[in-house]
């Protein structure tokens, strides 16, 4: 079987889960409760592809404005001089007119050239689409368009409620992309922890265990060589999801 070319997300640790990176031109389907990290996680992705391997990155937005999304970070970045040079870009769209989005994305991407893109969120876009067909085709659609284009691709969204064996709202979420993480917010005591596990990464090895992360003042630190543990209180995720 032949080695398998890896993009490194740069975030601490996470390469390590994902034994080098995600595949180049693979989708990952980023889930999790509000408040879980899905929005910053992708941020940093597009900001480390920038920072360290000199690698253009779009952020599409469906919800939040630039100004938004840059005034809530809370490390210590230079995301306003990529910014500036377009190294990356953060596009937000109106979900109501959805039927343009494909087409806008697309000419976003040539604009800077961007090999990093971030879908956020399928599950804003979603609410604004008239019925569930609608809204598969139209992320079946994304994705075979950004796959097209030969961009790595981050998609972020809400975990379903009501069915805990289920992690995407519309049934096909999981189900294009080549790999999803799942970032899950638990209760220890009187505090919330972060828990991320990397449930599937298609055509390649990756670790399978379910590892506590924290936000520190340079980023996201995931602590791969910690097992976290199981919690009746969990949010977002439990062990019945498996």
């Amino acid at each position: 079987m032949p080695e398998v070319e890896k993009l490194p997300t740069g975030i601490k640790g996470l390469d390590e889960l994902l034994k080098g990176g995600i595949p180049v031109n693979h989708s990952v389907f980023v889930a999790g409760p509000a408040g879980s990290g899905k929005t910053t996680y992708a941020l940093e992705f597009l900001y480390r592809g920038a920072h360290e391997y000199d690698e253009n990155g779009l952020y599409v937005s469906f919800e939040e404005t630039k100004e938004q999304l840059i005034e809530d970070l809370p490390f210590d970045w230079r995301f306003e001089e990529y910014l500036e040079t377009n190294k990356i870009n953060i596009t937000k769209y109106d979900p109501y007119q959805y039927e343009d989005i494909i087409d806008l994305i697309r000419s976003s991407v040539k604009e800077n050239d961007a090999q990093r893109v971030v879908v956020d969120s399928l599950t804003a876009l979603s609410l604004y689409v008239d019925n569930i067909k609608d809204v598969r085709k139209l992320i079946l659609d994304m994705n075979e368009t950004l796959r097209k284009l030969k961009c790595t691709t981050i998609y972020t969204g809400e975990i379903k409620t009501g069915n805990p064996r289920e992690v995407s709202r519309y049934g096909v979420e999981e189900f294009i992309a080549d790999g999803v993480i799942l970032l899950k917010l638990s209760e220890e005591g009187s505090e919330l922890s972060n828990k991320i596990l990397v449930r599937k990464m298609r055509g390649t090895d990756h670790d399978k265990g379910e590892h506590p992360f924290k936000f520190e003042d340079s980023g996201l630190k995931i602590y791969a060589k910690e097992e976290a543990f199981s919690s009746s209180g969990s949010t977002g995720g439990s062990d019945d999801l498996f």
